[in-house]
């Protein structure tokens, strides 16, 4: 079966022969038009000259006289104009961006249709044709907004057109509207309309001309399967086309129709997993049929993940479609420092978390100087604060050698330009990854988009705006495109659902054949009320709709094969309602769902071996001098949680960085809560507590836990965003905790508090005999309370506690590993108060779990159903003290606890 072009090419040929160089072709795609030229080269068999080839837009374009500008420059443009029509209410710049780009796209929609500016701009309180809410009254506040936009989006229009006309540039559609207007003979002998679908009324009226002209030519591409029935969207716009130009110089296809098409539908459970499964499928060909083989990616995120999945020995690859630089690491390094200029204070200083994400980048941490950046983010991370000071920056970034040093202190200088500071990161990046070509040709195209920029905003006298000159950066990062090198015309073909208009391949691959996808579920975005666009004849949803259902059809009614892949997990979770509606209505089809394959990515199996650790005599001796130091609760709650991630902490000394970012330290918020909490207590140590007094501290906890932060950190940092939030958590649960005690008070309850982050040091009995050595118990306990003249042992904590983890069936090793560790620790806290307290006969050990105000007297260690504890347990906890020495300090090997998921440092595979 010839492809549309090949019979595009047979008609130009019969009519002009080799006589071409006077005729033009429009075509949907500049890709297109590189086929088209082969078909032509192939009828004429030597060399020909070659006929015009345009894409619409290019067409109108050349018609109209002007330059469409790119949309940059559109926006400053309109910028300029709007100062004009605002005055003197005109917004800044920066405000102008987040409404301008959706105001631009209606100007051009509005000028492709034609429309009169002055009517279509009228007050939208005076439409009485249409039947809608403005033409009622009172209107809304954002019924007003609406009226007021509109009148400064006409007189906007008029200028804007106004400006780019006397400069000789346009948007599209005012270079539609212009080719239209303007439109006598083209300056060709016949133009060929090949493969076009949804025209404007601007492009309609050149069409018009050039038919009445006798220059026309037509060529549809579509098949009888939706051409001919009514119903059918997709072919909504090219049914009207037929109409007005006649059936053109293509016939109709029906092999759509016939279902000759052999497809199958693949399934996929990720979305990333529908890749793998297109490699797969082109896999299984032979070399040569793969030209005339092609991808198309109705989802172009996933292009860089098709890259990697793509075999070698598929040979020659051709992408049509370019990687955007904002997806790049590049555009994530560059994205990293602007939000740390946009973050950065008045007075010199960064937030720490931001200037983390630009040195942690694996642009820098590539080459030399990787080890050093290191060690400063491991410098930035030991505050509290979630600020470094410009100064301070300088002194960490000093321990950087050679001239990556130089270049980082000109990225993070005290007064350095922002366009400055950008080129001094590209540099540094450029020589980190000069081994990587597809690397340095990203830092290339932005060091091409940076210049741009600054050339912009200068020319418009914005270059001294750090905010605006931020925004358009970042826009034309978004914008631009790293494009790849290939031979159009071989080897496998690459491309989107734009790309893939007029060509027809014998094997095609579509990915992303998902509802929410194909369609697009995203809305254009648009100011125009709807009941306007409708009067109009403006396209709506339905129209976007339509035009994306002609574009998944036609793909489909040449290919002798063609495999439809989609994937589960994609929002809507089914298949593109297109699919759904070619198995619905087409008896060939009616199995192609009920008959789909569904893929699993292939996950190799993880055949790392668990770590274990060998203990060696030097490293029970480290673990010997640290329990003669001190055995703490929350060292032995890591044992036996997991005695390897404990291995790592204790005996190796790795400490988890945690940094200082956006968030409050969870060491920096316990100590203030604990903090506070002991100052407000301690007036009243071995004094009956007063509800009154209770209360009253409730009421200033707010503003006491403010101040203790506040000695640990920045206070500005404590004001907005994370930090507030987590401030007024910690607030609200203190405040109750505290109310709690209040109401246990004023209910006749006696409560003494008789010690606070009491400190204690024991040597464990028997420690000598068994091991050489006295083992050291210490710690601290954080609240002892004498409650109706029982004693409580009491932790606090400012996260929260299950209460099963604290129920034991009796005490020994084994009852309180794993998850209950925390019943470890009160058997310990206990075990303490006992030795030191030979009077005390019994008490509860308790922690209070700040989280959780329905437990503000506390979550109690219950053994064997109770959760008294008396001085009968003492020998039974010793015993089990010794049990957890002698477990840490036995030779053999240390291994990872199956099951403990929060382990810091273990690399057990089965994690």
């Amino acid at each position: 079966m010839k492809t549309f072009l090949e019979q595009v090419a047979k008609a130009m040929w019969a009519e002009h022969g080799s006589a071409l160089a006077d005729v033009a072709v429009v075509l949907p795609s500049r890709r297109a038009g590189l086929y088209l030229r082969r078909a032509l080269a192939r009828e004429a068999g030597a060399p020909i000259w070659s006929p015009q080839v345009f894409t619409l837009s290019s067409f109108m374009e050349r018609l109209s006289g002007t330059r469409i500008l790119p949309m940059e420059e559109l926006l400053l443009e309109a910028y300029e104009a709007y100062r004009v029509v605002s005055a003197p209410e005109t917004r800044p710049l920066e405000d102008f961006l987040e409404w301008a780009p959706t105001t631009l796209a209606d100007i051009s929609e509005a000028d492709a249709h034609l429309l009169g500016l002055q009517g279509f701009y009228r007050d939208l309180r005076s439409w009485e044709e249409i039947e809608w809410t403005f033409n009622t009254s009172p209107l809304s506040d954002g019924q007003q907004r609406l009226v007021r936009y509109w009148a400064l989006a006409g007189r906007l229009h008029a200028a804007l057109n106004e400006r780019l006309l006397a400069m000789g540039g346009a948007t599209a559609g005012l270079a539609e509207r212009r080719a239209a207007e303007s439109m006598g003979r083209a300056p060709w002998d016949r133009i060929w309309f090949c493969g076009l679908n949804a025209l404007t009324p601007a492009q309609i009226r050149v069409m018009d001309s050039a038919m009445e002209a006798g220059q026309a030519r037509f060529a549809w591409d579509a098949d009888g399967y939706y051409l001919g029935d009514d119903a059918q969207e997709a072919g909504s716009h090219l049914r009207a086309a037929i109409k007005r130009y006649g059936a053109g110089v293509v016939a109709v296809s029906e092999a759509l129709r016939e279902g000759v098409p052999k497809l199958q539908v693949m399934r996929t459970a990720e979305r990333v997993g529908q890749a793998w499964c297109a490699a797969a499928t082109v896999r299984s060909e032979a070399p040569g049929e793969l030209t005339d083989t092609a991808i198309v990616l109705a989802d172009g995120a996933l292009l860089p993940a098709m890259l990697e999945a793509l075999p070698a020995e598929v040979g020659s690859v051709n992408i049509t479609m370019g990687l955007p630089l904002a997806q790049l690491p590049i555009g994530s390094l560059v994205a990293a420092l602007l939000d740390a200029l946009g973050s950065r204070r008045s007075d010199g200083a960064w937030r720490i978390a931001d200037v983390i994400a630009v040195l942690g980048h694996a642009y820098l941490r590539n080459g030399a100087a990787g080890e050093a950046l290191g060690e400063v983010i491991n410098g930035l991370g030991e505050g509290a604060s979630v600020m470094v000071g410009g100064e301070q920056l300088e002194k960490l970034l000093a321990r950087i050698p050679g001239d990556e040093r130089g270049s980082m202190a000109a990225v993070f200088a005290m007064d350095a330009p922002a366009r400055m500071r950008v080129s001094s990161l590209l540099l540094r990046a450029q020589d980190t990854m000069r081994a990587d070509r597809f690397a340095t040709e990203g830092i290339y195209q932005a060091a091409l988009i940076l210049q741009r920029t600054c050339d912009l905003l200068e020319r418009y006298g914005h270059a001294k705006d750090p905010q605006v000159w931020r925004l358009i950066l970042l826009r034309l990062m978004r914008r631009a495109q790293v494009g790849y090198f290939g031979e159009p015309l071989s080897g496998l073909q690459v491309m989107g659902m734009l790309e893939a208009r007029a060509l027809d391949h014998q094997r095609l691959v579509v990915v992303g054949v998902a509802e929410g996808q194909l369609p697009q579920a995203d809305a254009q975005l648009s100011f125009i009320p709807y009941e306007l666009r409708r009067a109009h004849g403006m396209p709506l949803r339905e129209s976007s709709d339509a035009v994306q259902a002609y574009n998944f059809f036609r793909m489909l009614q040449r290919p002798a094969e063609g495999t439809l892949v989609y994937s589960a997990e994609q929002e809507g979770g089914g298949p593109s309602r297109f699919l759904m509606q070619l198995a619905h209505e087409h008896p060939k089809y009616h199995e192609l769902l009920s008959g789909l394959i569904d893929v699993r990515t292939p996950v190799p199996v993880r055949s790392a071996d668990p770590v274990v650790v060998t203990r060696t005599v030097e490293h029970i001796d480290v673990l010997r001098k640290r329990l003669a130091k001190g055995l703490s609760p929350t060292m032995l709650r890591a044992w036996l949680q997991c005695p390897l991630d404990h291995w790592f902490r204790y005996v190796q000394g790795l400490k988890e960085p945690e940094r200082a970012g956006a968030r409050i330290r969870a060491q920096v918020l316990g100590e203030a809560v604990h903090g506070f909490l002991e100052d407000s207590h301690r007036p009243w140590l071995e004094k009956p507590l007063e509800a009154a007094d209770l209360l009253a501290v409730s009421n200033s906890v707010e503003e006491g836990l403010l101040m203790k932060l506040s000695e640990l950190m920045d206070r500005e940092q404590l004001m907005r965003g994370q930090p507030l939030l987590q401030r007024g958590m910690s607030a609200h649960a203190i405040t109750a905790y505290t109310q709690s005690q209040a109401s246990a008070v004023a209910k006749g309850q006696n409560i003494v508090v008789t010690h606070l982050e009491h400190a204690f040091s024991i040597v464990l009995p028997g420690s000598r005999e068994a091991f050489g050595f006295d083992v050291l118990v210490a710690g601290r306990i954080d609240k002892v309370e004498r409650r109706d003249g029982l004693v409580h042992v009491l932790d606090l904590k400012t996260g929260n506690v299950d209460p099963e983890d604290l129920r034991i069936k009796q005490v020994g090793l084994q009852e309180v590993s794993g998850k209950k560790g925390y019943s470890a620790q009160l058997l310990m806290y206990a075990w303490a108060w006992f030795m030191a307290n030979p009077g005390v006969e019994s008490l509860r050990a308790g922690l209070i779990p700040l989280q959780r105000s329905s437990a503000g007297e506390g979550v109690f260690l219950n053994v064997e159903g109770e959760d008294l504890l008396t001085r009968e347990v003492l020998p039974t906890i010793t015993r089990m003290l010794l049990d957890a020495v002698t477990d840490m300090l036995a030779a053999g090997p240390v291994h990872h606890t199956e099951g403990s998921l929060f382990c810091a440092f273990c690399l057990d595979a089965k994690r």
